[in-house]
Parts: C-alpha cells; sequence; structure tokens
C-alpha cells in the first residue's frame, strides 16, 4: 500500500489525526487531548497521534504528513510572544516622517500583552545597504526589518540585514510577507511575525522531529490561513501565515468533499462554531486582522460564535453558553448517564468571572452539565425512535432505554427553560451567518447550509431552519479540519500595491508566485487573479496538485443531469460539454440571470452561481471571441470603462476573470494560463 496520507488537526481541547488512501478514503483515525502543557508542547500530541495512525504500515507508504494548528493563534491570545528589534529603513529626508508614523512601543495583539518593541532606524538607499553604520541590537530578539515604499523592490531590507549580521532565520523582511504599500500595516506584519519566531520556530522544531523519526524522509506540510499549505521551511520564516489555519482546513475540506460551490459552512466544536462562506468555489477571504488591527496577511473571512456542543445552560435559561463543559472540566450529562450514579438535584456551577450555569448534582457529590448535546439528545428522545437513532448516529453514541430516562428524570426542572434557550442561542447563532452572507452579496437560493465538527450534529438542522436553508452534514464531520490537512494543496499568495496593473505586473507576479511554489517542490497548476481597485492591490495565488483531486468515478449523462436538476430545478439543461466539464443551465425567465452549474466527470461541482450570457468558442477561437465579447458587453462611465463580469471554462478548468478590472490583465492571465492552441472552451457573462 502506498500514496498514503496523514493529516493531524491541532486543535484547542483534542489533535484529531486521519490517515488517507486514494481516492481520499479515511482508513484510521486517533484522537487525543492536545497537549499544550507538555515538555514538547503540542508536539507531544502530534506524537501520540501519528504513532497510533503508522502502526503497522510498511514503510515508504506515507507520502505526507500536514497539520493545522492553533498554535500561531494561541501565541497572540496568551501573549506568548518576543520582545523584537525593528529596523527601518529610512529613505533621504524622511526620518521625520517616519518617526511620526512609527512612535509606538509595542504592537497590540489582543491579549493585554503586546510585542515590545527595540526600534533603530537605518540611513540606507537601494544599491548602496551593505555600507549602513552598526547598530546596537540585543542578538537574543528577532528581529524584522521594514522599508517604506517597498511595493516591488524589497531588496535594500536583504541588505541592510546582512550587513548588519542578523540571524536569518530570525529575522522577517516586510518584503518576503507583502508588496503592498501601508508603512504600519507593514510594519505591524513583520513585527508579529518576528516576535511568533522563538516560540513557533521551537514547535516547529519539535514537530518536524518527531516525523523524522517515525516516518524518516516523509515531508511535513502546515496549512496556511487561506487554506492552501506550505512546507516547514516556509512555516519558519512566516509562521503568521498559520493563524486560523484550523478553521481554514476545516473550511477547504468542506468544499472538496461536499461537491458543492456555494455553501455556509459551520464547524461545531465543545465550545464554539466557525462560520466561513464559499462562492464561486472559493473560499472567502479577508486580511486577517489581530488586537483589532489589519495585518497584510490573506486569511478566510471567518465568524466565530459562543455556542458548541458542549455549550452549558446559563442559569437564567436565556441562553446556551458561552462556558462549555470542557472548560468547566465536567462531563456532559449522557456520560454520567453511563455511570448509573443517583441523582441529587439541579445546582448552579459558578466561573471565575460569577457567571452561574445549571448542573446536575450527583449522589458521589460530583457534577455532570446540562448541555446543548444533552438537551437534542432528550428532545429527539420525545420526537420518536427515528429522529433519535439519526441523531446518535451523528454523533457516534450509544444509550440505551434506560439510560435515556435517567437523562430525561435529571433534567426535568431544566427542560422549560432548555427550549427557550436553544431558540436563542440559535437566532444568536444565525446573526453571524447573516452577516457573512450580506458581506458579500450572497443569494440564499443558491446557498446549501453544511455542517462539520464534532458537535455539528446538535445544531446544523435548527440553524437551517432558522435562515431557510436547506442542510447537510459533511462526511466524516468529526475530523474534517484533519482531513482538510490532509487534502490541503501547496499554495503561495502574492499581493502588490499598484495604481495602474498592467500585464507586466501580472508577469512579474506569476512568474514569482511558480518560483516560491518550486522552493517547496510544487508545479502551477491552477491560479487565481485578482485586482481591488478600491485597495489599489493585485493580487495572484497559485497553487499546485490536488491529492486525489481526480474523479474516483465518472458518472453517465442521466446522473449528471439528476444533480442538475437537484441543484437547479426542473426545467435545467446540458449548454456544453467538454474536457470533463458539464455546464448546466436553469429554466430561462429568472430574474437576475439564470442559475448555472459546472459539474465534473465526478458530479462535483466546481461553479455554481447566476450568468446573463453564455458563449461557446469553437477551437483556437479564444482570442478573438474574448476580444469581441470585450467590445460588445463593455460598459462605459464617467469613471471610464466597466469589464463584464466574465469567466472561461476550458482545458478542465474553470478561470474566472471578473476580477481583473481591465482587459489587458484579462489577456495577459489567459497567456500566462497557458491555455492549448486548439482548447474549446464557453465564456460565461456573470
Amino acid at each position: 500500500m502506498s500514496g498514503l496520507r496523514i493529516g493531524i488537526d491541532v486543535g484547542g481541547t483534542f489533535t484529531h489525526g486521519v490517515l488517507l488512501r486514494p481516492p481520499g478514503e479515511v482508513l484510521r483515525r486517533s484522537l487525543t487531548p492536545t497537549t499544550h502543557d507538555a515538555a514538547m508542547g503540542v508536539a507531544e500530541g502530534i506524537r501520540t497521534v501519528l504513532t497510533e495512525l503508522v502502526s503497522g504500515l510498511e514503510p515508504g507508504a506515507v507520502e505526507l504528513v500536514a497539520h493545522s494548528t492553533t498554535q500561531a493563534t494561541n501565541a497572540l491570545l496568551e501573549g506568548d510572544v518576543s520582545e523584537i528589534n525593528r529596523i527601518v529603513c529610512v529613505p533621504p529626508g524622511e526620518e521625520l516622517l517616519l518617526r511620526m508614523a512609527l512612535r509606538d512601543r509595542s504592537i497590540p495583539t489582543g491579549s493585554g500583552h503586546g510585542v515590545k518593541l527595540q526600534q533603530q532606524f537605518v540611513h540606507a538607499a537601494a544599491g548602496n545597504g551593505s555600507s549602513v553604520r552598526q547598530l546596537e541590537l540585543d542578538p537574543a530578539l528577532p528581529a524584522a526589518v521594514i522599508q517604506p515604499l517597498a511595493g516591488r523592490h524589497g531588496s535594500l531590507e536583504a541588505e541592510i540585514s546582512v550587513a548588519l549580521g542578523l540571524d536569518p532565520q530570525r529575522t522577517v523582511l516586510a518584503g518576503e510577507i507583502t508588496q503592498v504599500l501601508g508603512l504600519k500595516a507593514r510594519a505591524r506584519t513583520a513585527g508579529i511575525n518576528a516576535a511568533m519566531l522563538p516560540r513557533m520556530l521551537e514547535t516547529a522544531n519539535y514537530t518536524e522531529g518527531v516525523v523524522r523519526e517515525l516516518l524518516p524522509g516523509v515531508p511535513l506540510q502546515v496549512v496556511r490561513s487561506d487554506g492552501g499549505a506550505m512546507d516547514i521551511a516556509e512555516m519558519r520564516r512566516q509562521p503568521i501565515l498559520s493563524i486560523l489555519s484550523g478553521p481554514a482546513a476545516g473550511a477547504s475540506a468542506a468544499l472538496h468533499r461536499s461537491g458543492l460551490s456555494e455553501l455556509v459552512f459551520i464547524e461545531v466544536g465543545g465550545t464554539s462554531t466557525d462560520i466561513t462562506l464559499v462562492q464561486a468555489g472559493r473560499v472567502r477571504q479577508r486580511n486577517a486582522t489581530v488586537g483589532g488591527n489589519r495585518l497584510l496577511v490573506p486569511a478566510l473571512d471567518l465568524r466565530t460564535a459562543a455556542l458548541g456542543g458542549g455549550s452549558m445552560l446559563e442559569a437564567t435559561g436565556r441562553c446556551f453558553g458561552p462556558r462549555s463543559a470542557h472548560i468547566a472540566g465536567l462531563p456532559y450529562l449522557f456520560q454520567a448517564a453511563l455511570l448509573d450514579i443517583s441523582v441529587s438535584g439541579v445546582s448552579r456551577w459558578r466561573d471565575r468571572h460569577g457567571h452561574a450555569y445549571h448542573v446536575i448534582q450527583l449522589a458521589d457529590d460530583s457534577q455532570a452539565a446540562f448541555t446543548l448535546t444533552d438537551w437534542q439528545i432528550i428532545r429527539a428522545a420525545e420526537a420518536g425512535p427515528g429522529e433519535l437513532s439519526e441523531l446518535l448516529t451523528e454523533l457516534g453514541l450509544e444509550l440505551d432505554e434506560r439510560q435515556l430516562v435517567w437523562m430525561q428524570q435529571a433534567a426535568a426542572p431544566l427542560l422549560q427553560q432548555a427550549v427557550k434557550a436553544l431558540q436563542a442561542s440559535i437566532r444568536a447563532l444565525a446573526r453571524p451567518v447573516r452577516e457573512l452572507m450580506e458581506a458579500h452579496a450572497s443569494n440564499p437560493e443558491d446557498l446549501v447550509l453544511l455542517g462539520g465538527g464534532g458537535g455539528a450534529p446538535v445544531l446544523y438542522r435548527d440553524l437551517a431552519r432558522e435562515l431557510a436553508l436547506p442542510a447537510r452534514l459533511i462526511e466524516e464531520h468529526p475530523v474534517i479540519s484533519a482531513l482538510g490537512a490532509a487534502l490541503a494543496v501547496t499554495c503561495v499568495s502574492i499581493s502588490r500595491s499598484t495604481a495602474e496593473p498592467r500585464g507586466s505586473d501580472i508577469e512579474e507576479l506569476t512568474r514569482e508566485v511558480e518560483e516560491r511554489l518550486a522552493r517547496q517542490g510544487a508545479e502551477r497548476v491552477s491560479t487565481e487573479y485578482e485586482y481591488d481597485a478600491q485597495r489599489q492591490v493585485l493580487s495572484v495565488t497559485g497553487r499546485g496538485n490536488r491529492p486525489y483531486e481526480q474523479d474516483s468515478q465518472v458518472l453517465d449523462a442521466a446522473a449528471l443531469a439528476q444533480l442538475a436538476q437537484d441543484s437547479l430545478g426542473e426545467g435545467c439543461s446540458l449548454i456544453w460539454t467538454n474536457g470533463g466539464l458539464h455546464f448546466f443551465s436553469g429554466p430561462e425567465g429568472q430574474r437576475n440571470g439564470q442559475r448555472g452549474l459546472v459539474l465534473t466527470n465526478g458530479g462535483r461541482s466546481i461553479w455554481q452561481g447566476r450568468f446573463l450570457r453564455s458563449t461557446a468558442v469553437e477551437p483556437g477561437k479564444l482570442e478573438p471571441v474574448l476580444e469581441q465579447l470585450i467590445a460588445e458587453e463593455t460598459a462605459y462611465t464617467d469613471g471610464g470603462a466597466l469589464l463584464p463580469g466574465l469567466a472561461l471554462l476550458a482545458d478542465g478548468r474553470f478561470m474566472p476573470l471578473d476580477q481583473l478590472g481591465s482587459a489587458e490583465l484579462v489577456r495577459e492571465v489567459l497567456r500566462w494560463e497557458k491555455l492549448p492552441e486548439a482548447a474549446a472552451g464557453l465564456f460565461l457573462i456573470r
């Protein structure tokens, strides 16, 4: 057996692991408490999970280990960051302005600690960085080097770093993280990255050592905050890219495994729920924020609510949570039912802030939490055996009639409050979902609510009813983030500030993306291009091969048509098929255009949305048809030309071209996509 991949999600409470084989089948699972306080930190939990997953495997069976982690986020939240040397390159005549702009003595992280700064200004210009005078720097501290207005050329930062003799393993160059302008944001981003280095390097070294010991020669990757992956060397340089890597892994797996391209994904843990949005087959993103301040680091647009499967019933009965049984150190009520201990009654448990929650007092003087999961089990039992069986199966639990009666009797004084508390909690959870949908102008008619995480079975149905969305529970929902880590694609994203982007910008950024991918042993397979005219930022994101991407089965025409009908409704029709892609159109006469759907041979959706016009292209005619569409569909206003919302299906790929802003960039993108000369295609106007 070969071609196996291991995915590990280092969560705040538990570390999950999965062993996959082609075409993505889960062979083994492992679970252990996350070892935050161990001598090796979270790497100790990774060792435990890895040992279980690889037991009995032949040498060479595993091709990759990848993990997502909360370590970067926890380091910031807990203040586990280092003081740093911040070195600012000063162009001639600008020292006063820079000193005024960078007067801060620390960088806030939201933990109350912040990153303390030892700041030095260096007078240098491009080409003579090697002549800078030596500074009195604390050699024990990591360093961040920042050059103002280094949107294109970060060479001066590198020159100064070498001239000052800085340790490259403990030095961050702002230009390597981002080419976007904005002095304070660049300084903040590089500074936080440098402050995380000591702790993250220690964890990375421990983790790499564990993998080398158990799986010699097997590469190790870390999930990025945008759902892609980077090798451990890149992680050492830019640990900041792993902020939110756990939720990003879950969202990426939901997109890949569900076969859907338009969805709201909720990942429900014991304490909280992470909410993300997928549109047109892409997880929506925005810049990460730390301590309320924007960083120049791409991350998924995430909403988090303090409601999970272990959320306890608040003493006033107003809601479940925010405190969970996991944080309180109490068993769930269903776990206590397995012990068959007599119940003394209902009492209250208070957290260190004085907030009170209902608990069940047991005869042995211990307590059990009455959680959202417990209430949903009791509620399902009252609804009937079918609903109860479905819920217990989804939760992976077995409870007999006697244990269920014990739970109902123990919680009887609380059941009336629980009804109203659940309603209030679901309404509160729906608010951030609606905010996320509104922020990205989602059409509810196109969306499916997808549940993942161990606690998803107790929330996704009620939330879907509140939002009036169809709902599904994703396969392997308890280990979805670990699965996402195993399936993560090597990814590089580079952004640059430019007021008037040209084809040469696309060329330079794409080449740099390819070079960085090559450093990690990957080849650019797919690319996303975007120009944000408001921020004047051009972004190029390149991705390598997705593991197990090939469809494990090929559906016939009737099966594909049925899938299309399930999504688009009666009256949909097949418009175009080529290169393993099939484009279906919904019934005509709909407002805001027709609904469309692109399926692969295996029935996986890679795009679903609305379109105004579709134009099939004969082999070898892509360029002239593109020019014709631009001429016919471009609108002209006082502000200039407005390109149509273009997308292209060709060579087995879906290529969105509507985020570029100019015809020149669209042409340059098609040139860099290196389509076969005889490629046929389908243009969509959206």
